[in-house]
């Protein structure tokens, strides 16, 4: 029997998923294939999703990782997407706190039911944050990245240019550490040879000897705290949402992010500026703003996601309430 093949999209915030995501697209549908995009997103709007063409069949899970009984909703999403889009080929994209072992299980419990196959799981890691957490004390932040590490196949090292070249051997020898096996991808901006990378999957049986090594460690990393209740690698993290009702001035939204906590290290939304009719979608990781234009149709509020550790809510509402106030009295 001809099975469907998927693709994990795994790695920390940040780190390139959605572009790498794109990048697949483009190559599927030059391929004349047609692929469906599952897409995880911890807060309660799904921003990256906006950047999917509208013809290709896209699956949300909202509010949180995929794992405990949202793993049963993986497997729901998985049977519907091919009992009614019949693709040729799914992409799941998971939130960057997710444990890729728990999206194997869900893709694994499916698969018993429908002709699916997991051919490839790709963890994108950022090359200078990877390099920091390394070298620095070995938080939750740090241990839930080696995880999505040693489940890979593939490991897409990104954004190299942004770190010294007597550091790229460093990081080569960290990486191996955590899995001697995967195969690594240098990248600048996750340009990556899609030819090549879909022909890792040709062969099923070549990457046998990964999934066992995945099915092994769920043994290590389910294990139950004396306390009895189940531990998982995301309840650290937290995350704030902020609905914007008018436009916002560009030059004061940027000037935000240098009076937010220390512990917001991520932040994505869809904003419209003042003096300007555009929508765009902006990206802040790890000291990064990203802003591009939004030429998507689609009606969504002005909205902005904020994600850390541990931070002060209070602190980052007041920042966001500040701005709100300025721009509107412009």
């Amino acid at each position: 029997m001809e099975t469907i093949p998927v693709f994990v999209l795994s790695g920390f915030l940040g780190s390139g998923k959605t572009t790498l995501l794109t990048n697949m697209l483009d190559y599927f549908l030059q391929q004349n294939k047609r692929p469906a995009i599952i897409m995880n997103e911890i807060g309660d709007v799904n921003l990256d999703g906006m950047l999917v063409d509208d013809d290709v069949p896209l699956a949300e899970m909202l509010n949180g990782c995929i794992c405990c009984t949202i793993r049963e909703d993986l497997s729901k999403s998985l049977l519907s997407i091919v009992k009614k889009e019949n693709p040729d080929v799914i992409i799941i994209e998971s939130t960057g706190i997710a444990n890729p072992l728990e999206l194997i299980e869900g893709i694994t419990n499916t698969s018993l039911i429908v002709g699916i196959d997991l051919r490839l799981v790709i963890t994108m890691v950022s090359a200078p944050h990877f390099l920091d957490a390394s070298r620095g004390k070995k938080g939750k932040t740090a241990r839930l990245m080696e995880e999505q590490l040693r489940c890979a196949d593939l490991i897409v090292l990104n954004k190299i240019d942004l770190i010294e070249e007597k550091d790229i051997s460093e990081v080569h020898i960290r990486l191996r550490d955590l899995n001697p096996k995967a195969r690594i991808e240098e990248t600048i901006r996750c340009k990556v040879d899609m030819t090549s990378l879909i022909q890792m999957t040709s062969n099923p049986a070549k990457q046998s000897s990964g999934r066992e090594h995945v099915i092994a460690m769920k043994k290590v990393l389910h294990v139950q705290p004396s306390g009895g209740q189940q531990h998982h690698s995301h309840d650290h993290v937290m995350v704030y949402t902020h609905y914007f009702e008018h436009p916002i001035d560009h030059k004061k939204f940027e000037k935000l992010f240098t009076q937010l906590p220390a512990e917001v290290y991520r932040a994505k939304g869809i904003l419209q500026f003042a003096k300007s009719k555009d929508r765009f979608l902006f990206q802040y990781a790890y000291r990064e703003m990203e802003i591009v234009k939004l030429d998507s149709q689609q009606e969504v509020q002005n909205v902005a996601v904020f994600i850390g550790e541990h931070f002060d809510k209070e602190q980052v509402e007041k920042a966001i309430q500040e701005l709100s106030d300025h721009s509107t009295s412009e």
